[in-house]
């Protein structure tokens, strides 16, 4: 019986899937492997990487894959004004004037609303938005650190 069963695991593939059904992405650990709570805090979906719940098969990859635009956009937008979210010392000094509009918010903004526009739920209904936003600061931040770096070193050799 095992051996029967374990020929059947090399020879046929949808039997491997049967036996031993795969976890969805939201409970696994990229990292470490291990099971981890999902990042929209509920298992609403098993094939999106926040597991954030959907009405329609695919919606939150869907999301997923708007916000990671949307992020990515987002942090090039803050990457050219000089703003990040560690940057929080500018703002308690005073350094940053009030009365100007940021430019990320003011393009952020419209972005949502363009998005509330084509649908009836609202943007804050959006499980996926936070956790995509912080996995591409996550990812992002040690490469905008290394650019940071090779443009003081050459801005150092060029004086």
């Amino acid at each position: 019986m095992l051996f029967t069963a374990l020929i059947t695991l090399i020879l046929y593939r949808p039997s491997r899937e049967f036996l031993f059904p795969p976890a969805p992405l939201a409970l696994v650990n990229a990292k470490t492997g291990g099971v981890q709570k999902p990042k929209a805090g509920m298992l609403g979906s098993d094939d999106s990487l926040t597991g954030a719940p959907e009405k329609h098969q695919g919606e939150a990859v869907e999301q997923e894959a708007s916000n990671f635009v949307s992020s990515f956009a987002h942090i090039t937008l803050s990457a050219a004004a000089g703003k990040h979210p560690e940057n929080d010392l500018q703002d308690k000094e005073g350094a940053i004037d009030k009365a100007v509009p940021d430019p990320t918010e003011v393009a952020t903004g419209a972005v949502e609303a363009q998005k509330s526009t084509g649908d009836n739920a609202p943007a804050s209904h959006d499980k996926t938005k936070q956790p995509m936003e912080e996995a591409m600061w996550n990812n992002l931040r040690p490469v905008m650190h290394v650019i940071g770096d090779i443009a003081d070193g050459w801005e150092r050799f060029a004086k």
